[in-house]
This record gives structure tokens, sequence and C-alpha cells, in this order.
């Protein structure tokens, strides 16, 4: 979607941040869904819907429900993909998110299109503690979402998401009670890419491996990015039959980049009242303030590319995977 990003504190004038090219995805998760299952139908894969992991029997032994009742599976590998709280990253060894946010959002559709699509985030510690709240209406539907650490919720999340809900910026021109069409919520990791994502036995990606952006916790384009890269060790690992490349896939380098947007998470995380968010938002107001959240929402950082095959561990890099988005 295209800018502005307007930021909002309480009782504050927005600031209208301005990009001349096109910034973020708004994941329309459901046609997202169903584009992976089919492509990934079509390359071979046997794609079993209702199925839940239930956990680790012994070395690639595997534990699953489903329709048929509690099944024992054998994998080379397992891919965790499971979430912020990953199963699967426990019962390898792996590292665990300990830094969590909790959102919610609510999806409805809209009557009218903005004259342009944009981002309106508010920055208020009482309805979006540590983070911030937003707003995005891409002419189709109104995105309106919170999220925060959880323990810091005086009347707990929905609570907050209903106050913000009555009040929310961009959506002047609406119907006053617009038809809900989806709504989610849960844990987001922002505590950076965890530096042990990859064992003999498998890997993570996503939500379990931390792949969101510690400041912006947006998760969409890392974990595609992340996934990407997951591809490429896995099939080199399985068409050379080595078990060994998958120490490649090596979440503490690419930590190494997160330092500054780590830094800036903590600085974010101690704003704990209105009146603490409106002095900060007069510092957005000046130059370098302005000029410092263009870099951050704007850049293109907020998630570091993967080395490819070749860098890591110079091999022939597997064939091109096409991810709809």
């Amino acid at each position: 979607m295209s800018s502005p990003s307007a930021p909002v504190s309480p009782d504050c004038a927005p600031v209208t941040l301005r990009s001349n090219r096109d910034e973020y995805r708004l994941g329309e998760m459901g046609p997202l869904y169903e584009h992976g299952a089919q492509e990934a139908i079509a390359a071979g894969v046997d794609l079993q819907l209702g199925t839940r992991y239930l956990g680790k029997v012994s070395d690639h032994t595997y534990l699953i429900r489903n329709d048929a009742g509690r099944t024992r599976i054998q994998a080379q590998y397992i891919v965790g993909a499971d979430g912020a709280r990953s199963q699967v990253a426990r019962d390898l060894g792996l590292d665990l998110n300990t830094h969590l946010l909790v959102g919610a959002e609510r999806v409805y559709t809209v009557t009218s299109a903005p004259a342009e699509p944009a981002f309106h985030c508010v920055i208020d510690p009482s309805i979006a503690p540590g983070y911030l709240a937003w707003v995005i209406n891409d002419g189709v539907h109104a995105h309106i979402g919170t999220a925060g650490y959880a323990r810091r919720y005086r009347h707990g999340i929905q609570q907050a998401l209903e106050t913000f809900s009555r009040t929310a910026p961009g959506l002047e021109h609406q119907d006053r009670h617009p038809q809900q069409v989806e709504k989610r919520g849960g844990p987001i990791p922002v505590g950076g890419l965890l530096p042990r994502i990859s064992c003999p036995g498998g890997l993570l990606v996503g939500d379990a491996a931390g792949a969101v952006s510690p400041l912006t916790a947006g998760g969409l384009d890392p974990c595609l990015r992340l996934s990407d890269h997951a591809v490429e060790i896995l099939d080199s690992a399985l068409t050379q039959s080595e078990p060994d490349l998958l120490r490649h896939y090596d979440g503490a380098t690419l930590r190494r980049k997160f330092r500054g947007r780590l830094a800036m998470r903590h600085a974010f995380a101690q704003l704990r009242s209105p009146t603490m968010a409106a002095a900060a938002f007069t510092g957005l107001r000046t130059r370098p303030g302005r000029a410092a959240a263009k870099r951050i929402l704007f850049s293109d950082k907020s998630f570091p590319t993967p080395p490819t095959p070749q860098d890591s561990f110079g091999i022939r890099p597997a064939a091109p995977t096409t991810v709809g988005a």
C-alpha cells in the first residue's frame, strides 16, 4: 500500500509522513493460504488440513492428530511454523521467544475508499502499552487493531480495542455500524530473530523463529524471506544427503543486524503514560525526528537479507521458489 503514514499521539494533531513509493503489504490471509496450498499440492506435497502437531516421540518420529485420530509419522526434517510459542522449537531443543506483545485486530467492510491508502498509527499507552494502535483502510476493508504488553492493559486488550474503535482515525466517512468480516489476535514476538533456529532434525520459520521486526512488529515480509532461505537449505540438505548443512541456517549471524532496532524496541517499551508519549511525539515533529521516523517506517531494513547458498557454504542454490503475495 502507499503512504502517507500518520502517527497520532493523545490530544495531538497527526504528523503525516509521506513516502514516494508504495510501502507495506496488507495481507489478505485467506487467499494467501489458499494460493500457497495450491502451489504446494502442485509441487507434490501431501497436504493434510485439520491436523495438529502433538510432539516428538523419538528421533525423526512425531505424533500428530487428525480426523483419523492420533498417528505417528516419520520425517527426515521437521519445520516449525507453529507460531510464537512453538512446540516444535521445544522438541528440537531450539531457542524460544521470550519477548512478546499481544495483539488483536478486527477487519470490517468499508463503504468508501480513502483519497489514498494510509496507515494510521496511534501512540497511546492507555490503548497500546509499549506499542501502538492502527487503522488501515485499503478501500475494501478497514483493519483496526492494537498491540502491547499484556500485563500493562488495565482492562484487557479487548476492552482497549473497543475503546479505540470508537474514535479510530481515518474512518470519518464510513458506516457507523460496519460489517465485521474477520477477527484475529495472538502473541507477537519482538525480541528479534532467535540465535538457534536449526539443528540436525529441523528448523524454524516465521514467528517460531522470531522473524518479526522488533520495532514495527511486521512479520509477513520477514516470514517470506526467511522461508525462501529455509527452502534453499532444506533442498540442498536433502539432495546432497548432508544433514550438517542445516547448521548454515543460522539466526545468530542475522541477529547482529537487529541491534539498532532492538535498542529502539527497548526505548519504545518505556513509554508508559500519555505524558511520556506526548513528549516523545514532540520530538517526532522536529526535522531530525521526522527523518528518523521515515528511516524506520520506510526503509528496507526491517529484516536482514539472508545469505545465498553460495555465500554461506559454496553450493549451487535450489531452484527458485515463487511465493504468492
